[in-house]
């Protein structure tokens, strides 16, 4: 299977007492589990652990980090990111445009099933489904 994260779901495993199915997601990740990631998901989790008071915060970044496939912001997906965040505002549904691009960033690679616990901020976006951990089945 292939999986979509959220930062919001990296931010679980960083956390000392995170969700425990997030954990298990991580732990499933082999050859036939891969768990792919945004490139403005490595920017936040980078601000994350540059603010943390937690001295191994960045190493412990790095190492989750190695679990993921990174996958790079292009021309089509800043496009489509700013399509997302334009459309949303004009309804009044307005989210973070990180979240935007991060949405179409898995559409590029024809993913639209985004696990995250941010479930009402991906669930807007025409297209993309947003689901917990908790919710898969792997």
């Amino acid at each position: 299977m292939t999986y979509f994260l959220d930062t919001s779901i990296c931010v679980d495993i960083l956390r000392t007492n995170g969700a425990q199915k997030s954990f298990e997601l991580f732990e499933s990740f082999n050859e036939q589990n891969t768990g792919y990631i945004s490139v403005i998901t490595v920017s936040e989790l980078s601000a994350g652990s540059s603010l943390s008071t937690r001295p191994d915060a960045i190493i412990k970044t790095k190492q989750l980090l190695a679990y993921l496939q990174i996958i790079e912001l292009t021309e089509a997906i800043a496009w489509e990111g700013g399509k997302h965040f334009a459309t949303l505002s004009k309804k009044g549904k307005k989210i973070e445009f990180n979240d935007c691009l991060i949405a179409a960033t898995a559409q590029s690679l024809g993913i639209n099933e985004i696990v995250t616990r941010n479930c009402d901020h991906f669930s807007r976006i025409d297209g993309m489904t947003a689901i917990v951990p908790e919710e898969l089945d792997f």
